[in-house]
């Protein structure tokens, strides 16, 4: 394996956000009247938000109208939008500083929308060479079209590429597009991550990554 970029997810990989997203996600289906527990929404991050609330209904056997799911999405965007106070991870900080620092090719991508990403980039001290959002693709994740996207910006092979994920739909995205995939769990224990090819715990992140970076990368 020889690892020449690396792709990052952003929520739950480099900020801090999911229990925002999971707090707005109960709040908008209260107001229409359904309760739901947390690992609902956190098992399925990283999809495309009208397709989670139409997933949610269909694993709950309800049926939904075009209406409610963008009642629901609206509200849900709003409330995140007023509401979240997101920090930044901060071991995903310094191995983002880390591999800028070597000019090694990092790529972000995200089921966020563009202009959320457009203010969390503004606040990190690198820039990515590759930046894919929820808003440059048909198909969110599970799809390995976002990863794919991004992997066709730089002339890389998908075998040259690590990925960091902390979510199923995006270690399945990952690996449907043939990369290396390591997930760190941020937001979900380890038996929700199987599918990874190596999980790690925040602590663990930067020294791993540095593991599997090539030889010949000059680190």
């Amino acid at each position: 394996m020889s690892i020449k970029a690396v792709c990052f997810d952003m929520d739950g990989v480099v900020v801090h956000t999911m229990p925002h997203h999971v707090e707005a996600w109960r709040f908008a289906f209260k107001e229409k009247g359904y309760d739901h527990n947390e690992l609902e929404f956190y098992l399925r991050e990283g999809m495309p938000g009208r397709k989670t609330i139409m997933d949610i209904f269909k694993s709950s056997q309800l049926p939904v109208t075009e209406e409610d799911i963008e009642d629901i999405y609206v509200i849900k965007r709003n409330y995140f939008k007023e509401n979240a106070n997101y920090t930044f991870i901060k071991e995903t900080l310094s191995l983002l500083e880390y591999l800028y620092k070597k000019e090694i090719p990092i790529s972000l991508v995200t089921g966020s929308r563009r202009e959320f990403v457009d203010e969390v980039l503004e606040k990190l001290p690198v820039e990515f060479n590759s930046v894919i959002t929820g808003d440059d693709v048909t198909e969110g994740k599970p799809s390995p079209e976002p990863y794919l996207k991004a992997m066709s910006n730089l002339s890389f092979a998908p075998s040259e590429w690590l990925v960091i994920e902390n979510a199923p739909l995006g270690i399945k995205s990952a690996k449907q597009a043939g990369v290396f995939c390591l997930a760190v769990e941020t937001t979900l224990e380890e038996k929700y991550l199987t599918k990874a090819d190596v999980i790690v715990s925040p602590s663990q992140l930067e020294q791993t990554v540095k593991g599997l970076l090539s030889a010949d990368s000059g680190l």
